[in-house]
């Protein structure tokens, strides 16, 4: 479908419904489609640097499992309680 016949298709439904609740939904998706932008481009540079370093870390290997974290974590938490 070429993007003249989407929009004939979008302005014939359109103009066929009176469902206000219909025509606010395609409204409010239709700005939050056309508004929306990357995830990428509203981060700052420290977050960018750390996310870069992640699928670097990912990528070489250098992971811990759920369960390796989930014994560090607990190690750390009775260390400090038994201070």
């Amino acid at each position: 479908m070429t993007a003249l016949e989407i929009k004939d298709k979008l302005h014939r439904m359109i103009l066929e419904t009176d469902d206000v609740d219909i025509l606010e939904q395609i409204s409010l998706i239709f700005e939050a489609l056309r508004d929306e932008k990357s995830l990428w481009d509203t981060i700052g540079e420290a977050e960018k640097s750390q996310i870069k370093r992640g699928i670097d870390d990912l990528q070489s290997g250098r992971t811990k499992s759920n369960e390796e974290v989930r014994v560090k974590v607990r190690e750390i938490f009775t260390h400090r309680q038994g201070q």
